[in-house]
């Protein structure tokens, strides 16, 4: 192989551009009566990253904060249409919304939250997650989560 094409070679293996180059951790959270695994976003470089790229869809995603902050998110690069809910610093939910595949369109929280839940669209409501739910972030609340987790449907993934 020559010079240049060794060199072409090694630039185009730096330069692109990768669909997931970040890796996200499973957590598990409990809401209402079902207890999930969702990937965790709990930096600036996973929140960013957040679902784009990832088809199909394996795990849901939540995107976590330090403090409550208004929010708001957007679809680009993101092929699955998705439901969100956004959760205030109490773990429970205080506003839901649909987004569509690859949309500009901002979609905002109406109000400081802590965190923003992305599930599949229509998956909120076939498991009858609605305003005002109780969700549980099982690492912040293991005590609670593994009292509760018999009365408990696991769902892994979506």
């Amino acid at each position: 192989m020559s010079k240049f094409a060794a060199s072409i070679f090694l630039a185009s293996l730096v330069l692109t551009p990768k669909a997931n180059a970040v890796e996200f951790t499973l957590v598990p959270m409990q809401l209402g009566q079902y207890e999930i695994q969702v990937q965790l976003a709990d930096t600036t470089e996973k929140r960013m990253q957040g679902l784009m790229g990832q088809q199909p869809l394996q795990h849901g995603l939540i995107l976590l904060y330090q403090e409550p902050r208004e929010i708001s998110l957007w679809m680009k690069n993101t092929p699955s249409a998705l439901d969100v809910a956004f959760i205030d610093e109490h773990w429970v939910v205080q506003g839901l919304t649909s987004m569509e595949p690859f949309s500009l369109e901002t979609h905002s929280s109406t109000a400081p939250v802590i965190a923003a839940l992305e599930m599949p669209k229509g998956w909120f409501a076939a498991h009858q997650i609605t305003i005002g739910t109780q969700l549980l972030f099982c690492p912040q609340a293991a005590e609670q989560c593994k009292q509760q987790r018999p009365s408990r449907k696991i769902i892994s993934g979506v």
